[in-house]
């Protein structure tokens, strides 16, 4: 079935799908819905169908094998080791002072309400759900499918009850339908103290949300900034670029680890204010001065019209033109390990 076929479909069945946050007007919430700090408008379907008349022809992706060796994933580390092992698309496992941190998990074979149609997977994720440790936190950024899965949160719930899940304002009540218990909804700059003196802060993002074709940016979109004793960590969720990379640095200083999308950036004028492409997460990598970033979200699911390879070539360029080292900035593969260093100024 086509995009375009399946893309409205989507729009036209899933309606019943959708949530909405209720409360208080604030900065970013006029009392319907949320906004940008760059308020652009929202493509709707007329932009949709524009960008869809317009497409050339696709080459199709292949489907990729899995990693030849499994990575070496400890129960929990201690101190200020940090491990981050890139599982797929914007899913990480961070691992640092006793917590297992999972990220927008998504282990499902299509982003989509439906098990039939949708963008299906090209690469098995590189850590199964049998191979992960125990979950203490989850952080789920928006309620975009290819963010917010019920079939891997239901999974996550029945095999680590006692988790935390922390997510914008108004996606609570979907995540607790999957079964957590334990569910904090967190706006922009509000911030949630965790164990070690650590502190979880949701930061903007330059998105939007929406489950259906009726609760276009009823909730929020967010980022997460971990605060420790031994430098900050950066998961953004998905974002375009705008101020909010510069803001972050001035209330949170150099990041130790930032996760940057890279993918799903084609067209540029339907993308650009939604997605970044490689260039764009450079100069966020350069704004967050980014000790350690790592490229996500590509070469899972195909969302856009750039080709299947064409983020990794992409950013190898866009790191030449602005002179940033390549050990800085890498792209990994599903089930690749990094460990990060301290910041060099962290007294430990």
């Amino acid at each position: 079935m086509s995009h375009p076929t399946w893309l409205i479909t989507l729009r036209n069945l899933s309606g019943r799908l959708g949530a909405r946050y209720r409360g208080p007007q604030t900065a970013n919430f006029d009392g319907q819905r949320f906004h940008n700090l760059d308020r652009q408008p929202h493509h709707g379907l007329r932009a949709f169908l524009k960008w869809q008349r317009e497409r050339g022809r696709q080459t199709p992706w292949i489907d990729q094998p899995g990693p030849a060796t499994r990575p070496d994933v400890q129960a929990q580390v201690s101190g200020e080791e940090l491990r981050v092992t890139y599982i797929n698309h914007a899913t990480l496992l961070i691992q640092h002072r006793g917590l297992n941190i999972l990220t927008d998990p998504l282990w499902c074979e299509r982003t989509s309400p439906f098990s039939f149609i949708g963008p299906r997977r090209h690469h098995p994720p590189g850590l199964a759900l049998d191979e992960l440790p125990p979950i203490n936190l989850i952080l789920v950024s928006h309620n975009h499918y290819d963010h917010l899965d019920i079939g891997s949160l239901r999974e996550l719930a029945r095999r680590f009850p006692e988790a935390k899940v922390v997510t914008g304002l108004g996606n609570g009540e979907l995540i607790r339908a999957c079964g957590f218990n334990d569910v904090s909804e967190l706006d922009w700059w509000q911030s949630l103290p965790l164990p070690e003196g650590m502190l979880l802060t949701g930061v903007p993002a330059q998105h939007w949300s929406a489950r259906s074709r009726r609760d276009t940016n009823r909730t929020l979109w967010l980022g997460f900034v971990l605060e420790s004793p031994d430098g900050p960590v950066l998961f953004p969720g998905d974002s375009g670029l705008g101020e909010e990379f510069k803001l972050m640095h001035q209330r949170f200083g150099p990041m130790r680890f930032a996760a940057l999308p890279i993918g799903a950036y084609e067209p540029r004028w339907f993308m650009r204010h939604h997605h970044m492409n490689p260039d764009d997460a450079v100069q966020a990598h350069q704004q967050l001065d980014s000790q350690c970033s790592m490229a996500i979200h590509f070469g899972t699911f195909r969302l856009s019209d750039e080709g299947q390879f064409t983020p990794v070539s992409d950013l190898a360029r866009a790191l030449e033109q602005h002179g940033v080292a390549t050990e800085r900035f890498r792209a990994p593969k599903p089930g690749d390990q990094w460990h990060i260093a301290p910041l060099p100024w962290v007294t430990l």
